[in-house]
């Protein structure tokens, strides 16, 4: 676990990932960690409605920033395929203060 928690320092990202880095060390490939990080984060950004509307039922499609993409591709190095950004009407733009603001609401509580 220090290892993840190292990484995120390094990389500037909340704490709050590192556990998420280390359930999906379980997985067999660095591509399916890779996935699986990216779901749990993805699951933390719509339990804080992040990109919602109030009429909206569909799930937006995350775009993460470049700090966290670099620090899961760093902590599972292998097969890292670079994909482009998608850019349709559904995508929201997460920040790293995004990232911070969730670790906030986590330590606040709801």
């Amino acid at each position: 676990m220090e290892f993840y928690e190292s990484n995120c320092g390094v990389f500037s990202i909340p704490l709050w990932v590192a556990p998420l880095l280390h359930a999906a060390s379980r997985l067999k490939s660095d591509r399916a960690r890779r996935k699986r990080t990216y779901k749990l984060i993805q699951y933390k950004l719509i339990q804080q409605k992040l990109g919602f509307s109030t009429d909206e039922k569909a799930y937006p499609t995350y775009v993460y920033p470049l700090a966290l993409k670099q620090l899961v591709r760093a902590v599972f190095p292998e097969g890292v395929c670079d994909y482009p950004d998608p850019s349709h009407d559904k995508v929201v733009m997460v920040t790293l203060e995004d990232l911070n603001a969730i670790s906030l609401l986590d330590q606040v509580g709801p």
